[in-house]
């Protein structure tokens, strides 16, 4: 499952799937929300909507100035606004993606960039810093996760990690630990809480939270944490949702998270 807020359109994102067909439709639908035509969408043929892909090999410095730098300073043709798609992200090298970042920083205000990838932790911590992070992810609906009988124990835990002693920090991650369905909703319900957090830090706007019946709670989360103490949370699960993959020692991997 991947979801794009529709609401306030950020200059650039980073999705994070291995599905490329299903994020293709969430970008189309993205458009059609934001005022693109439908029938020119659904064909491929929206003049405003650019898709630079790799084929597995590396995307060249070349491709990056033509493609993106230089043509993302004019206007879009039919639309409002210009949509860019970079498949495959990870096959972007340090220059290249050093090439970009200026255009990330600074860019025109009709622009959206998606970076696409497999593996967002290839990518430069500065261009990660100026993209919204979206991760696929199809294990639960998150209208799911607000009937968790254990939902407001999580959110507390999280919430509180700085003031929990490490004995209940260790008592939390051996509950989850050993239950794989368990730890892969608390990793789902995580990513949930950490990107409506994200978003109320950066923007103060409660308008594109997903967990709206949680509200209170993400905004205390985003007040009691500063920006490089979530991004690390953010890091820190990652390792947690590779650990659940892998079957390594998810006990550690889970108490980890919570050390910021």
């Amino acid at each position: 499952m991947i979801r794009i807020p529709y609401g306030k359109v950020y200059n650039a994102y980073i999705i994070e799937t291995y599905n490329y067909e299903l994020v293709k439709n969430a970008i189309k639908e993205f458009a059609i929300a934001n005022g693109f035509d439908s029938n020119l969408v659904y064909s491929d043929n929206h003049p405003d909507i650019l898709y630079i892909e790799s084929d597995d090999k590396l995307i060249s410095i070349a491709t990056i100035r033509s493609d993106i730098i230089e043509s993302s300073v004019f206007a879009p043709k039919v639309a409002d606004r210009k949509i860019y798609v970079i498949y495959d992200a990870v096959n972007i090298e340090e220059k290249q993606q050093n090439a970009l970042l200026k255009t990330l920083e600074e860019p025109p205000e009709f622009d959206t960039f998606f970076l696409v990838t497999s593996n967002a932790n290839k990518l430069l911590p500065t261009i990660k810093s100026r993209c919204v992070m979206i991760k696929d992810n199809d294990e639960i609906d998150y209208k799911e996760l607000l009937n968790l009988e254990y939902l407001t124990d999580a959110i507390n835990m999280l919430a509180n990690t700085k003031y929990v002693s490490v004995s209940d920090k260790m008592i939390f991650a051996e509950n989850f630990a050993g239950k794989d369905n368990m730890l892969k909703t608390l990793i789902s319900l995580y990513r949930y809480i950490l990107r409506d957090v994200m978003l109320y830090k950066f923007t103060l706007s409660k308008k594109s939270l997903m967990l709206k019946e949680r509200e209170e709670d993400i905004i205390a989360i985003a007040n009691s944490f500063t920006t490089e103490e979530l991004g690390k949370m953010v890091d820190n699960l990652d390792k947690l949702a590779d650990a659940n993959r892998y079957y390594v020692n998810k006990k550690l991997a889970l108490f980890n998270f919570f050390e910021v």
